[in-house]
């Protein structure tokens, strides 16, 4: 018996397995597509017939396929399902917490244990200390697994027994990046109508993280403590300054829809009366649909 099973062969899933070759483990892994087995089996993996002869081989089962639909389709398959009881199921797809609650039950129901993940790193990263790891379930369940998580990120933390927790969070993480990944090219965008180079703007505002990280932290501060009233920055200045974006984007001839998505957001702020409060009182609009 091998020591640990990987369900699912994507960038991802292949750095979960590497990671696990690399620290010495025993790996059966499997794919949908078998050609993503051979560089795994080059370092030592074992590739299964199938998913059922996969489950079967491992106490703990890894699963990191594209999303919850395609691992209820694996699992749900007669052979694996029969082969479940006795393992640890440790689900780092992606998901959400409705999801996640959902095969909780199922997998229990057949007799495994279950654990719910959620990672924080790009593939490059697995097996470093830059990838992060947030994990549900019983605690007494984690501690089992917890050496093992550890071989695939250098941050694994333990959030509780609330199995739908870790998509909760590694959703939210989603909605910053979103932002930032929609911000930097807009960015990028307006840099490029005036001819600056992109490369420089994305030196220049990597320089500013030590601020943007001060910034997320007096965030999340001021919507714990729901304390608006003393602003560094408010909604009507935060407002008019996207606004002005708004206003560039279109001289400039770039796209306008995120900034307008985000003026209107910040105009509905203000419309509601938080104008002067501050700028992070915009998740009173954000709360609800």
């Amino acid at each position: 018996m091998s020591d640990v099973t990987v369900i699912g062969l994507g960038n991802m899933g292949s750095a979960l397995a590497r990671a696990f070759l690399l620290a010495g483990k025993t790996v059966t892994v499997w794919n949908r597509s078998p050609a993503r087995t051979a560089p795994l089996e080059s370092l030592g993996g074992v590739a299964a017939a199938s998913a059922g002869v996969a489950v079967a081989a491992s106490p703990v089962v890894v699963v990191c396929l594209t999303d919850y639909t395609a691992t209820a389709e694996v699992l749900g398959a007669d052979d694996v399902a029969g082969a479940l009881a006795g393992r640890l199921v440790i689900q780092l797809t992606s998901g959400t917490p409705k999801q996640a609650r959902a095969l909780d039950a199922w997998v229990r129901d057949r007799g495994a244990d279950y654990l719910d993940g959620a990672i924080a790193a790009w593939p490059r990263h697995i097996g470093g200390a830059e990838a992060a790891i947030t994990v549900v379930g019983p605690q007494a369940t984690f501690r089992q697994a917890e050496s093992l998580l550890g071989l695939l990120a250098g941050s694994v933390t333990y959030m509780g027994t609330d199995i739908g927790h870790a998509s909760a969070l590694f959703n939210a993480g989603l909605a910053y990046f979103a932002g930032h990944w929609l911000g930097f090219n807009q960015g990028a965008a307006i840099c490029q109508a005036e001819g600056i180079d992109p490369a420089m703007f994305g030196e220049t505002m990597a320089g500013l993280a030590p601020a943007f990280a001060e910034d997320m932290r007096h965030m999340g501060s001021v919507i714990a403590m729901d304390r608006f009233e003393d602003p560094e920055s408010t909604i009507s200045t935060a407002g008019a300054d996207i606004a002005r974006l708004l206003e560039a984007s279109g001289d400039l001839g770039v796209g306008t829809a995120f900034p307008a998505l985000a003026a209107d957001i910040f105009r509905r702020a203000s419309d509601a009366g938080h104008g002067a409060e501050d700028h992070t009182a915009v998740i009173k609009v954000l709360r609800s649909v």
